[in-house]
């Protein structure tokens, strides 16, 4: 690439004033042969391609770089990118595809269709404790080691160690590789003195068989050695330092290059590969095609570059046509626009999102957040709309029509119309009436265009969002300027990823008021649910007394200051509270609900429908009543790239239907859907 050195990257970045900005295809960096000599590696024509090479950005560097799943900080991002699929997900439902699954692709010269590679090839499932996951044997790690249920159980069985399980009486390690290709998993089953049974619903042990996402096993010549390790240590000091040099050994990128088998082979199982160091550079990484792989077969496009970027460094790249592809819909307003982009840059396919949105996480420990009349003040001040449109623009996500903490396609799947229109909806637009009226009802009044608490003091929240996200930079900005403009103070923060997880972490002490959070999941039990976990948003929050993962019935509040129970009216859509009221009120026509037993019930198995139903409802009440987070909208998903170096599927064929986790762009190239062009002829957009 234009401006990259011999060493596989520049310590310029593109469009620095010495530097050119580079485009999508040409020269790979490598020693200049410009992308176009190797033809030994499997392609999908026999046509020669205008480029061999397609990039991609991920927020990291090389300096930082550690695939060390166990380690405190956040350095891994890449690391998806180097490992095979674990499974597909549809992105119009909930229902995954597994290896052997089979895509028409009409838009490939000389492949009608082609047969995707999975880590995954299905599952059993043995209610009320046991799955089984079946693993694809022809995966393997980059050495031709196999990437099996053996190497995961390994794996598995080293976090859970790390996990501080080792001396914990009642615990034991569910899992075992029954078969080199088979890893059977159970829950509980009460096997040792002091565990309780756990058995489980069905649909619960279905959404864990068969992994769509989560950290790929790590090579076992790392994770043996600690497990044995593990295994002979005597005493939980003995643990702890094991845990301790396990969290600080880093598998840097020079770890991951090294070849031939050795104890220091730690890559990965992905169609591309990192060779050399060599191809490292300060601006991106290349990795090129592994032609054993499964799905090289698939893909004429032999090396895929890896820019390190995030933020603002990221859009800029994608705005100049740096980047060949990317998620997301290309609209009007927002991040990424149709005047922003080269002609060349153009949204291939476009859909509402079932299981993806955003939600505005509040933590009741803040003295305002707290009262209910102050909650629901908030949400009625800021216009929803204009907060989903600044953030993702007007065309990439819609406000949700529900307020049950479910996405609105859960909502109208699991609620019947009579139901869902019988619970209060709160303003989609900013009703300053509503919201005035509410914190009188508060207890607090204006002084000189300045809400103030009942004692005087100035009304104010912290306000933080991810800097690696445009959208929810610009979508918290939103709600900043909302409640500034109303008289509510907010102090907004960006912070880098590992800042800003940590901060919503419930082991790191919950340093926030609220935040822009992810929202979505396949299944309903998984918004209804505790759980403490930074990255998962659960109606009830972990255990503040115990483990943070799970919430305790006996408990008072949950991590984030929620009563565990509540008074939930009998009725749905009921409103009515008292003024002032704090976390707790008194409720008439009410129900006093014990929320973790209500979530913790619809885990369990032997539930009739009806049983099931009423208590979903109940948590749609909940939700709809006191509003403990605010789910706002939900995507319009969509993925665009380069038209002119590539070609790619209709909008609407099935090559577009799977993606992993949010990222489409994930089987685009790891599966081999993405093909390069024979020429650069392409339509301007409309």
């Amino acid at each position: 690439m234009a401006g990259c050195g011999s060493d596989g990257g520049s310590t310029d970045t593109p469009g620095s004033e010495d530097t050119p900005t580079p485009t999508p295809s040409g020269d790979g960096g490598d020693g200049g042969d410009g992308g176009n000599t190797e033809t030994d590696s499997a392609t999908a024509t026999e046509r020669e391609p205008v480029t061999r090479q397609i990039n991609w950005a991920v927020g990291n560097s090389p300096d930082v770089f550690d695939w060390n799943p166990w380690t405190p900080q956040s350095n891994t991002g890449p690391d998806l990118w180097m490992t095979d699929l674990h499974g597909l997900r549809n992105v119009h439902t909930t229902n995954n595809s597994y290896s052997g699954t089979t895509v028409p692709t009409p838009h490939k010269p000389d492949h009608e269709e082609v047969e995707i590679m999975t880590w995954i090839s299905g599952y059993e499932v043995e209610p009320p404790y046991d799955w089984y996951d079946h693993h694809d044997d022809r995966s393997t790690y980059w050495n031709g080691d196999p990437h099996d249920a053996v190497a995961r159980e390994k794996h598995n069985h080293v976090h859970w160690f790390q996990d501080g399980n080792k001396f914990t009486e009642g615990t034991t390690f569910n899992q075992r590789a029954e078969e080199q290709w088979t890893l059977h998993q159970w829950q509980a089953k009460g096997s040792v003195p002091e565990q309780e049974p756990n058995p489980t619903a069905r649909v619960v042990l279905e959404s864990n068989a068969g992994p769509v996402d989560g950290n790929p096993p790590i090579h076992p010549d790392f994770t043996e050695p600690y497990l044995e390790r593990y295994r002979d240590a005597g005493n939980s000091d003995q643990v702890s330092s094991i845990t301790d040099e396990l969290v600080s050994d880093r598998i840097s990128l020079d770890r991951i290059a090294m070849e031939g088998g050795t104890d220091e082979m730690l890559a990965g199982s992905g169609p591309y590969r990192l060779e050399s160091m060599d191809d490292v550079g300060s601006e991106r990484m290349l990795l090129r095609l592994n032609p054993d792989h499964p799905n090289a077969e698939n893909t004429n496009i032999e090396k895929l570059s890896i820019y390190w970027a995030e933020g603002d460094r990221r859009q800029t790249l994608i705005n100049e046509g740096v980047l060949d592809l990317d998620d997301g819909a290309v609209t009007d307003s927002g991040a990424t626009t149709r005047s922003s982009l080269p002609d060349y840059m153009q949204e291939f396919t476009r859909w509402l999102r079932a299981t993806g949105g955003d939600v505005w996480q509040l933590n009741w420990q803040n003295e305002h957040l707290q009262n209910l009349w102050v909650r629901r003040a908030l949400i009625e001040a800021i216009d929803w709309n204009a907060v989903s449109a600044n953030g993702w623009g007007e065309d990439a996500s819609q406000v949700t029509q529900h307020d049950t903490f479910l996405l609105d396609a859960q909502s109208e799947s699991t609620f019947s119309e009579d139901f869902l229109d019988s619970l209060h909806l709160y303003s989609r637009s900013s009703n300053k009436e509503n919201a005035n009226e509410y914190m009188r009802r508060a207890g607090y009044s204006k002084q000189g265009g300045q809400w103030v608490d009942p004692n005087g003091n100035p009304a104010s929240i912290d306000l933080s969002s991810r800097s690696s996200s445009p959208a929810n930079v610009q979508g918290a900005q939103t709600i900043r300027a909302n409640l500034a403009n109303w008289g509510f103070g907010v102090n907004f923060t960006t912070m880098g990823w590992s800042n800003w997880s940590a901060s919503i972490n419930p082991s790191e002490g919950l340093n926030y008021d609220s935040t822009m959070f992810w929202h979505g999941d396949p299944y309903v039990f998984q918004y209804y649910h505790d759980r403490g976990a930074w990255w998962d948003l659960g109606l009830v929050a972990g255990s503040p007394t115990g483990n943070p993962f799970d919430a305790d019935p006996e408990d008072e509040v949950d991590t984030q200051g929620k009563p565990i129970v509540q008074d939930v009216p009998n009725e749905p859509g009921a409103f009515e509270a008292p003024d002032e009221a704090g976390k707790s009120p008194d409720l008439d026509n009410a129900t006093e609900v014990n929320l973790v037993e209500t979530v913790n019930q619809i885990r369990a198995p032997g539930n009739s429908e009806e049983e099931l139903q009423e208590l979903y409802r109940t948590c749609a009440k909940y939700y709809n009543f006191y509003v403990p987070h605010f789910v706002f909208h939900q995507y319009l998903m969509g993925s665009f790239g380069d038209v002119r170096d590539f070609d790619w599927p209709d909008p609407s064929a099935r090559a577009f239907d799977y993606e992993r986790s949010f990222g489409i762009e994930d089987v685009l190239v790891l599966g081999g859907i993405a093909q390069a062009s024979t020429d650069t002829d392409f339509e301007p957009p409309q």
